[in-house]
């Protein structure tokens, strides 16, 4: 069996969930192959199995004849992104050019499978370049693939009928850029033989709800899988001194991408740790791009490992906490929290999206309703006092990610979901001869 993966990037969340899996694959005896859009920030793996994805493309005549209408749709949606509303984030195009028509005597392919692929793919010509019966897997990594344009919808639904008045943009209206998004999406996938792949029950819900998605052959839920040997069982004292961790501090432990990036609650996380009992016997160890704050009178002292990409250092860095801390606004899964869980340490966290169904409260750590930072500096401040129950908990949260995120069985799903895509594209066939 041959799988392509499709994912933007070689860094950040989505990338290594996806590269997770593409291993876990390869170690199976399944031909995975990773397509990725290069660039010279990239350097390109030393792993079997990378490909740039421009290999992956094909030029075709009605590649020509879509100029015209992917022109104009650039024109508009670069007006569109002018002056949008602050405090949102990414908001993207199905329309990429030049497009990115599959060559499929290029990949001789068994199935298809697309992660995060915002930028990468041409929604018209990559999926019209698709016979209707092939298979395709698609893990979602954030809600874009089934809303006209947003990355996390927050509190607005429309994508559950089509999308119009968009408020994450500056000019709403019922002709606006969304609706030109949702209809493309939509269009593209109608009739092709696609199952949706979610990391939460939450996120599966609202999959199903979208019409974009109303063609879709099958929608379900499968975890992020993770090497739990790698994570359980480090050495702790080797992990604090690696970072430069005093033995008898009670850390606090942070992570996103982007430090910087709103929707991960920084601020909220800060102002939660300022109302900590003794700051100056907890100190914060943040992972990630971005800058720390200035110390204060009423902050503990805070660190940074930075943005890691070594397995071996995201791991010390979990086994060097006493507690995660997430305070995130929105969440499609949290693979930090998955990660940390794996690595038995507890979790505080906003009970937002899909957090409640991992984090349980006296089970693997506790919940704070969402902004109310007293709530989450009231739960840091217990279990600091208590580091027999800090364990404890660390112990439940590692047993409940055993269960949940082990990537040989989550890779068994997928390799499963892939026997089943191809067995549905074997009997269209022989129903259409």
């Amino acid at each position: 069996m041959i799988v392509d993966q499709f994912n933007t990037t070689l860094s950040g969340g989505a990338a290594v969930a996806a590269r997770r899996l593409h291993q876990s694959l390869l170690n199976c005896g399944i031909d995975s192959r990773f397509w990725y859009q290069k660039n010279r920030k990239t350097t390109a793996p030393e792993d079997q199995g990378y490909y740039p994805v421009v290999k992956a493309w094909s030029r075709t005549p009605s590649d020509l004849l879509a100029f015209p209408s992917q022109k104009l749709h650039k024109f508009r949606f670069k007006n569109a992104m002018r002056n949008r509303p602050e405090g949102f984030e990414f908001f993207s195009s199905p329309r990429v050019f030049p497009p990115t028509t599959i060559d499929f005597s290029e990949i001789d392919s068994d199935v298809i499978h697309l992660h995060w692929v915002s930028k990468l793919i041409d929604y018209a010509s990559f999926f019209g370049s698709i016979p209707n019966d092939f298979p395709i897997i698609w893990t979602l990594h954030d809600m874009n693939p089934f809303t006209g344009g947003c990355h996390h919808s927050d509190d607005c639904q429309l994508f559950q009928t089509s999308c119009q008045n968009c408020p994450q943009l500056r000019n709403p209206g019922r002709q606006d850029i969304s609706a030109e998004i949702f209809n493309i999406k939509r269009d593209a996938l109608a009739q092709k033989n696609i199952h949706i792949v979610t990391p939460s029950r939450w996120m599966e819900d609202r999959a199903r709800s979208s019409k974009i998605f109303g063609s879709a052959r099958s929608i379900c839920t499968i975890r992020h899988g993770l090497d739990l040997d790698l994570f359980a069982n480090r050495n702790r004292a080797a992990a604090r001194k690696r970072f430069g961790i005093p033995e008898d501090q009670f850390v606090i432990g942070f992570g996103a991408a982007s430090l910087s990036n709103r929707r991960k609650g920084f601020e909220e996380l800060l102002r939660s740790l300022a109302l900590l009992k003794n700051p100056d016997q907890c100190m914060g160890l943040a992972m990630g791009d971005g800058k720390l704050p200035k110390s204060s009178k009423t902050l503990p002292a805070l660190a940074t490992t930075g943005y890691l990409d070594d397995p071996e250092a995201v791991a010390d860095f979990y086994a060097a906490l006493d507690v995660f801390a997430t305070t995130s606004m929105a969440e499609t899964m949290g693979l930090v929290v998955a990660e940390a869980m794996a690595s038995s340490v507890p979790v505080v966290a906003f009970a937002v999206g899909p957090i409640p169904e991992i984090v349980q409260p006296h089970h693997t750590g506790f919940l704070a309703p969402f902004g109310d930072c007293e709530q989450f500096a009231y739960h840091l401040n217990w279990l600091a006092e208590r580091p027999d129950v800090c364990k404890e908990l660390g112990r439940g949260a590692q047993k409940l990610a055993l269960a949940e995120f082990d990537q040989s069985q989550r890779t068994k799903d997928y390799r499963q979901l892939y026997a089943s895509a191809i067995e549905t594209a074997h009997k269209s066939f022989r129903r259409a001869a």
